[in-house]
């Protein structure tokens, strides 16, 4: 028997917003888009985090850089001066971690396909994880979003993941869905399942990088590489 299948972040319920419900609240948006001319990518998917976390109130995260105490506060504070600019993965996790929240982030980078592999058997185990990627194309495009899902095909007893559902931070928030933007093995269309796990065996098992297509409705086609992998888990749950 062959067909596809789905899996995304647990918590994550879809309607008109994507929202979680936390404790016996009702259900909260937790999705934060990014504005025209800021690089505040990797911040907006930290938000996300925190608010699918219910480390912070999602309200509360819109109005960060104007609040004087609390979670927010002390995550503007240590990401203000990336707001135009943008952050690294290096500098991005010891942010997280200076932050001293209970909040565990494991990173994953390099120049090998060690990245990919982590990135999907993360997904596969329902973790968040966050993503860098730039475009192979042009060089021009680096970028932070919230990977919360996985999708591939499973054919017999072979299961074969190939695209990466993102809430991508550059889009508009996703309606009755629970992701916004896709990463997609560049072979993984219709005819080419032998191609697409002979890619995955020969790119990830053997470390070397592989070549994603990144997809949504609002942007062109680019083919991507990742730079890095961000996962992250509730420390209580570690």
């Amino acid at each position: 028997m062959d067909y596809r299948f789905q899996r995304t972040y647990a918590e994550l319920q879809s309607g008109h917003n994507v929202t979680v419900q936390l404790k016996r609240e009702d259900p909260v948006s937790i999705f934060f888009q990014q504005g025209e001319i800021d690089g505040a990518c990797g911040l907006y998917v930290f938000a996300m985090v925190l608010a699918i976390f219910g480390l912070a109130k999602a309200s509360a995260l819109e109005d960060m850089s104007r609040r004087k105490y609390g979670v927010p506060a002390e995550v503007w504070a240590a990401f203000q001066h990336t707001y135009f600019t943008g952050v690294d993965h290096d500098e991005y996790v010891q942010i997280i971690r200076a932050l001293d929240l209970p909040l565990v982030a494991m990173l994953q980078c390099g120049d090998t396909g060690s990245i990919d592999r982590f990135a999907v058997e993360c997904l596969m185990r329902g973790e968040l994880t966050a993503l860098a990627f730039s475009s192979t194309k042009n060089h021009h495009t680096k970028h932070w979003a919230l990977a919360v899902g996985i999708e591939g095909r499973v054919s017999g007893k072979d299961t074969v993941p190939d695209t990466l559902l993102l809430l991508d931070p550059s889009c508009s928030g996703p309606e009755f869905s629970t992701f916004n933007a896709r990463l997609r093995l560049s072979s993984a269309g219709r005819g080419h399942r032998g191609r697409t796990r002979n890619l995955l065996k020969r790119s990830v098992i053997t470390s070397k990088p592989v070549q994603w297509l990144y997809d949504s409705p609002e942007w062109p086609a680019e083919p991507v590489r990742l730079l890095a992998a961000v996962r992250f888990r509730h420390r209580s749950g570690d």
